[in-house]
């Protein structure tokens, strides 16, 4: 009987024994895990906050807009011209504006590209784009000389040209980044104010930000 009751004893200790020690695991585990959570600090006591979400970047002003070049490597700010609206035809390498004219299709269109080529490159790029444009039509056109006019420090380059239903000017202006912007402007209709070098010079230049 007393061999009895020692072997319970034994078998009871046992079990004490085994339920503490998996309670020290237990607390061990709701130690480490609150360990876990506590935020890391550096020097100064602030907290860490590297795995914090990045801020979202500023929304973009109202009526600017980047025109970059082709690269991506060099881009300035363009600002939209007093009395022109947004196009759709825009783009990161292309901005573009139109002004509606009163009958409510007539319209002229400035379309601007920063290129990185030279100013020689950047005059046979334009006057090839015009001869294609010309020679899609049956009844051709005329195309000027190339001429220059300085508005304010800046000197453009530019030549025009005509077909039935449009007035062009195709304009183009060393930048101080190196770039060359190069301008299209396109009266497309009828009943539109005449396009003048020395106006349209004013609103390019009005409207870049270097």
């Amino acid at each position: 009987m007393k061999k009895i009751i020692i072997i319970g004893l034994i078998a009871a200790a046992s079990m004490i024994f085994t339920g503490c020690g998996g309670k020290e695991n237990d607390d061990k585990k709701a130690d480490g895990q609150v360990e876990e959570n506590v935020p890391v600090t550096d020097a100064d006591g602030q907290s860490d906050t590297s795995d914090s979400p990045e801020e979202t970047d500023a929304p973009a002003v109202d009526g600017v807009s980047v025109l970059c070049t082709d690269d991506k490597s060099i881009s300035i700010s363009v600002t939209r011209p007093e009395g022109f609206e947004d196009s759709e035809h825009s783009s990161e390498h292309q901005i573009a504006f139109q002004r509606l004219g009163a009958d409510g299709t007539s319209s002229t269109q400035l379309n601007l590209r920063l290129m990185t080529e030279d100013a020689d490159t950047v005059m046979t790029t334009a006057q090839q784009e015009v001869e294609y444009l010309l020679s899609a039509n049956s009844d051709g056109g005329t195309v000027g000389e190339v001429q220059t006019q300085t508005t304010g420090e800046k000197q453009f380059s530019y030549f025009t040209y005509s077909q039935e239903g449009i007035e062009g000017y195709r304009i183009w202006t060393d930048l101080d980044n190196g770039c060359i912007l190069s301008c299209t402007v396109e009266n497309i209709g009828s009943g539109l104010e005449p396009l003048a070098i020395d106006s349209l010079a004013q609103i390019i230049s009005a409207s870049i930000q270097e």
